[in-house]
This record gives C-alpha cells, structure tokens and sequence, in this order.
C-alpha cells in the first residue's frame, strides 16, 4: 500500500489539459479520466471538445475564464491499493475523503460551551458526574456506558465537548458508532472497517503529603497511607483499543491539542482503514497462494503414485513375460524328450494345458480363460 499527495494548480492544469488528451494526462498523474475530469471541474477549467487533439484545429482554446469560487489549487490523495494478484495490477484510487477532511470549509471546531449534546454525551455526562476517582486519579464508575471517556473530574467539561462534537461529525458523514459496553469503547465504522476508541487524560504521580485526616484514620483503621498519588495533566489522547492492546493514535502536544486535530483524527483513521483493507488482501492473497501450492503438491503426488503403479504394472508383465518364456521352454524341452508322442495320449494333454498355461502368463498374448481366473 502507498499514498501520494497531488497538488493542481489551476493555471498549470489548464495549460496541460489544452496541450495533451485526457486519457495520457490522467495517466501520468495516477488518476482516472472521470477523476482528473472532476478535478478540472472544481477549478473551472474548460475541457477540450471531443477528437479536439486530433483535428486540425489544435491549438485553438480559449482563454481561462476567472475563477468562481477563489480556488485555484486543489489537492489530491492518491493510493495505490495492495493488488489482488500478480495477473490483476492495482488501480490507483483517489481518496475523497481525506480531501474533503482538509478543506478549510470542512474543519470540526469544538464549541467553547456544551450545547445540544449528543444522547450519548448526556447519558455519559450524567453517569460521570456521580463517578469518583480511581486508582489513577481518573473517574470511574464500573459497568457504565460512559467509560469510554477516562479523565480527572477537573477535566470533564473538555471531554464532553471533545467527544460530542467527534459524534456529531461522525453523524454528518454518515460514519455509524455505537457504545461496546464490556469494552468500555466507543466503536465506530470508517470505510467499513470497525475502531474502537477511548478517550484518556495522561496522569502525572506525585509525592502524596497525609492529610491529618488520613493519619487519624490510619491510626484507627491501621490502613496503609499511600506514597504517591496521581494527578491530572490536562493532556488528552485517543486510543485505539485491541484485543491484548491499546496504542495512543493522537494527543496533546506541541503542535496543539485535540480540539485542532479532530478531522486528523478521521484522516488517520481512513489511512487504517486502507490499510486494514490491504492487509486483509494480502492475507488473503497469501492464503490462495498458499492452497494452489497445496493443490500441485497433491496433483503431483497423484501423478507420482500413478506412475508408480505403471512401472510396477510394467515390471510384472516383464516377469510375467520371461516366466511365460521359460515356460515355453520348459515346455518344449519336454517335448523334445519324448520323440514319439500320441496324439490322445496323457502327455500330449499335458503338453496342450502347458502350452495354455504358458499363454495365460504371457501379457503380449490373449489368454484362454482359465478356472483360476475365477478365484477372489
């Protein structure tokens, strides 16, 4: 799997569309006809007519009628999908929605104040505010629908407004999500493939200071006063939640916090998507491959055995043949023993039944059928 960025500018795009044919330009960017057609149609560019490179009249274009809409660059992302087969090369594929997650027009902006949350974001708000702090300083109420959002009570209004306007983009581009309640996640469908996401605040340990309140009860209780406690940093990350692991996908840092970063956020999880997509193609690429090695290893053992019964076959027709040829000799080795044979006697039977037997061995003769031949 690969990615690469197009930038078109529109001047220069214009320019190479009057000057090649569609099919040839589209090709050396990687893209389809439809698609670089599509491109031009963003950026109000006049297309040539139709046969225009082949006629006599090349050359002859109009002038770049202004810009509409003030755009004049516009980016592409291209990927190259992992290929089926090695007889069926991958298509290049442009990924609108990556662009369409970069366009200025389309940046997700978290409100400064809740406002008409999400059903979710209630029922997690409600749940939350009567959860208390666990091990790690963070809120926690088990077996709730809200545990999906794991932060210091401090920090749980930028967490509600962080997660709510994450479900309304994701309910404006018709990506599904719904709560995994033994996973304590949020699992969300994008191009088809399932996430699961939680959000965290990173805690910070520090020396813990007893309160006299706490050795009062430690005298009475004999509980042991905690060293260190946990508390909160304000520094939020997404985590993307497997099996036996969860890994950190975006969070708070120097280039700015969550709240800028919600459509990277969808981007990064498009480009996993794809990649999911293509690690399931080779596996399955790599399966198929590994059963039409499986299917020869097997034809080529039947041919095996079948060859080997052939020679066997070979081999006891060429002992049956020298067994008949001894026979014969033996046979007439009898004969010339006995100069003077009656027809009808004993000895010429036998020489006749002999003579049959000798016949039957032989594989290059037909046989008379014999009373043996009827024996299972």
């Amino acid at each position: 799997m690969s990615y690469k960025t197009i930038r078109f500018e529109r001047t220069k795009l214009f320019e190479q569309v009057w000057e090649k044919p569609m099919t040839t330009l589209a090709a050396e960017y990687g893209l389809s006809d439809v698609g670089l057609c599509k491109i031009c149609k963003r950026l109000s560019i006049p297309l040539p007519p139709q046969g225009y490179h082949l006629s006599a009249h090349k050359g002859q274009r109009p002038s770049l009628p202004p810009v509409k809409n003030g755009e004049t660059v516009y980016t592409a992302h291209i990927y190259k999908p992992e290929k089926l087969s090695v007889y069926e090369p991958p298509q290049l594929v442009e990924i609108p929605e990556i662009t369409f997650e970069e366009l200025p027009e389309n940046k997700i902006r978290v409100p400064e104040t809740l406002s008409s949350p999400h059903p979710l974001i209630a029922e997690a708000k409600s749940q939350l505010k009567q959860a208390k702090q666990g091990r790690y300083g963070r809120l926690t109420r088990f077996w709730s629908r809200s545990e999906y959002i794991s932060v210091f009570p401090e920090s749980l209004d930028r967490a509600l407004r962080l997660m709510n306007t994450l479900f309304k983009a994701l309910t404006k581009r018709n990506s599904p999500f719904s709560i995994d309640e033994e996973k304590h996640v949020i699992v969300m469908k994008i191009l088809d493939e399932q996430f699961c996401l939680r959000l965290e605040e990173r805690s910070r340990q520090v020396l813990h200071i007893a309160t006299a309140t706490e050795r009062k009860e430690a005298k009475r209780t004999y509980a042991p006063i905690p060293t260190y406690k946990f508390v909160s940093t304000s520094e939020f990350a997404f985590l993307i939640i497997r099996c036996y692991s969860s890994d950190k996908i975006l969070k708070d840092d120097k280039r700015g916090r969550l709240e800028e970063k919600l459509n990277d956020l969808i981007i990064l999880l498009i480009k996993m998507a794809l990649q999911i997509k293509d690690e399931r193609i080779r596996r399955q690429r790599e399966e198929q491959a590994r059963r039409d090695l499986e299917e020869k290893r097997l034809e080529m053992e039947n041919m095996i055995r079948k060859e080997k019964k052939r020679v066997e076959v070979l081999r006891e027709q060429c002992a049956s043949w020298y067994e008949s040829q001894r026979l014969r000799d033996f046979i007439q080795a009898a004969r010339d023993s006995h100069p003077d044979i009656e027809p009808e006697s004993r000895f010429a039977k036998w020489l006749d039944w002999a003579s049959l037997q000798a016949d039957r061995m032989d594989p290059l003769k037909e046989g008379p059928i014999s009373i043996l031949d009827y024996e299972h």
